[in-house]
């Protein structure tokens, strides 16, 4: 049977399947609620995946997907329904990792986000992270959040995006997107070349190197709000991150500059909801605070784990959030428990109790 890759794709979409995958020997596979499902399509071929790589990439993509062995790029198969598409190169052969984008614009409440999330969005300058691992729904989250800005403010915002995800329509915002690639060389070219551009808002939408690092951080420190994502599994780790792409005898330069500029970060993780009903994220938040600064400023990076338990600031722990969201009954106790960090503070929490250690943690300051 010949692969028909619009059919498959009308049919992920029918599903509501996340993502489908295309690789050569096996058949089409989607996952369904976070688990691979195959679909009942023949195994396909070295032909399959290129006819179908061939149908969807853009032409500007080939060089790289040729030179570098993989490229990301959208499409669109209709005004309705658009995807990202990864191919790259394995075993010899191509394969295909493609997810659809939503066309509507995301909201806070749509993405089972907690309403403190909403502030992230309220932040004039700074910067704001979202991080987790692949597939945990950041772009989501960051589109959630430009578009809040979109409807509530007169700015004049710009993403910068390989490749473009969600399109954004004017509100009372001017909302311009750039996408690498296409309209600009790569990450580092595009942050340096905005701020010429005024904007008041940049999102990047990944902060892969020194150079955009460093350039974001410069956007900063010129009073803008920056935007942006790592694929970090925590808050400290991304506090972490952000550090280490500096080299060492800059750390205490690239401390302060965190300390007076790090806004808030959201970091992500699915976990399946209650009855098998698709997942919701669970998060972990931090703001910035008095503290947060001089914990930041003084490299006491475990210590920020305190200060997330201890829930201040609408702060929060991954924990946190799963107890709340297994006494909602929007996660199972089963599930929760195959993610929780401290098994025994979890159980107490949703027995009522404080006991041994699960009040209030005290920080040495």
């Amino acid at each position: 049977m010949t692969l028909n890759i619009r059919n498959l794709l009308e049919g992920m979409l029918k599903v509501e399947a996340s993502d489908l995958h295309l690789k050569v020997g096996h058949a089409p596979t989607l996952r369904l609620r976070g688990l691979l499902r195959s679909t009942d399509h023949p195994a396909l071929s070295t032909d399959d995946t290129e006819k179908a790589n061939n149908l969807m990439m853009p032409a500007r993509c080939r060089e790289t997907f040729e030179s570098e062995g993989s490229t990301d790029y959208s499409y669109l198969m209709s005004a309705e329904e658009r995807f990202r598409v990864n191919a790259f190169h394995q075993n010899g052969m191509i394969s295909l990792a493609i997810r659809p984008v939503a066309c509507k614009i995301p909201t806070f409440k749509d993405l089972n986000l907690p309403a403190v999330v909403q502030r992230m969005a309220e932040f004039h300058s700074g910067l704001v992270l979202v991080t987790g691992v692949t597939g945990a729904g950041k772009s989501s989250s960051l589109a959630a959040m430009i578009d809040w800005i979109n409807t509530t403010r007169r700015n004049h915002i710009i993403t910068i995006e390989d490749p473009i995800e969600f399109l954004h329509r004017d509100k009372k915002s001017i909302v311009e997107q750039i996408e690498v690639g296409a309209d600009v060389i790569d990450f580092k070219a595009a942050v340096r070349n905005c701020v010429r551009q005024d904007p008041d808002v940049i999102l990047i939408g990944e902060l892969r190197d020194h150079e955009t690092v460093k350039a974001a951080m410069q956007c900063v420190e010129t009073g803008h709000l920056v935007l942006s994502t790592l694929h970090t599994p925590d808050v400290k780790q991304t506090v972490l991150r952000l550090l280490h792409f500096f080299p060492m005898e800059d750390h205490d330069l690239i401390r302060e500059d965190m300390a007076m500029n790090l806004k808030a970060v959201l970091s992500q993780r699915l976990v399946r909801a209650a009855g098998g009903k698709g997942r919701v994220p669970c998060c972990e938040i931090l703001f910035e605070s008095p503290i947060v600064e001089k914990l930041i400023r003084e490299g006491r990076y475990d210590d920020i784990d305190t200060i997330l338990k201890n829930g201040e600031e609408g702060m929060q722990s991954f924990d946190h959030h799963l107890v709340q969201l297994v006494k909602s009954k929007v996660v199972g106790v089963e599930e929760a428990m195959k993610v929780v960090r401290d098994a025994a503070s979890f159980k107490r929490a949703l027995a009522g109790r404080q006991a041994g250690g699960e009040g209030r943690h005290t920080l040495q300051e």
